[in-house]
């Protein structure tokens, strides 16, 4: 997997204890056992951990749901002190929300950040030409919106996106959408160069009513409206 090999070599320029990993994946990729091996695409983030490459705390976990998440997977992941967000979150909470705590979780103590984005967290309909695809998970939207943010508003020094199988993409679909993925970091790393961090920045140029209140202007009609609607006492 080529997430080992982009993390381990940002740990040791920045530091081991200096770099946080943003894992997006329907699966944990901290699988091991007897017929486990190095070269695997399901056993990066363990390896990473028990290397001591990236310590446990520094590791981010979101769009879960896979079916070999079973109760050793996440008594080792609090043992370890990882994060990890499932789409029952997501369910319950809302992406924005989630999200708002992954920035949080990702941006402490100043640190630098790698995104490895697994093709398989999204839902089949978006990305059907992966290996290990599992229904329920992320849109385009959601996707786009998500990593651009990321990507504008902490500090991001790597990103990886993984797991694409082309042979299973005769209609482009799913390339086309990893490739709007990797613009999204793209835009997003402008952004944050730009100094562009406002958390759901809206530009003024591509946004007709951005630079003035028409909104709040609605809202206020709305609320008079409503008022008058109101018997006297």
């Amino acid at each position: 997997s080529l997430e080992y090999p982009n993390v381990a070599a940002l740990a040791d320029v920045y530091g081991k204890e200096k770099v946080s990993v943003i894992h997006f994946d329907s699966h944990y990729d901290a699988w091991w056992g007897e017929e486990s091996h190095l070269i695997n695409h399901g056993y990066p983030v363990y390896r990473l951990i028990n290397e001591g490459h990236v310590r446990g705390a520094d590791y981010i976990q979101v769009g879960l749901r896979s079916g070999g998440l079973d109760k050793s997977a996440f008594n080792w992941m609090r043992e370890i002190g990882m994060r990890y967000h499932n789409m029952a979150e997501v369910e319950v909470r809302g992406w924005d929300a989630v999200i708002d705590r992954v920035v949080a979780e990702a941006s402490e103590e100043g640190r630098k950040l790698h995104i490895s984005f697994d093709i398989d967290v999204l839902d089949p309909a978006f990305a059907v030409a992966t290996g290990t695809p599992v229904p329920g998970g992320m849109t385009m939207r959601e996707a786009i919106t998500i990593v651009r943010r990321l990507c504008a508003e902490t500090n991001v020094v790597g990103f990886d996106l993984v797991e694409l199988h082309p042979a299973l993409d005769p209609t482009y679909k799913t390339t086309l959408n990893s490739s709007y993925i990797i613009k999204a970091c793209l835009t997003g790393l402008a952004m944050n160069k730009e100094g562009l961090t406002t958390v759901h920045y809206l530009s003024p140029l591509s946004s007709e009513h951005a630079t003035d209140d028409y909104y709040g202007d609605q809202q206020k009609y709305l609320d008079a409206t409503e008022a008058e609607k109101e018997p006297e006492e």
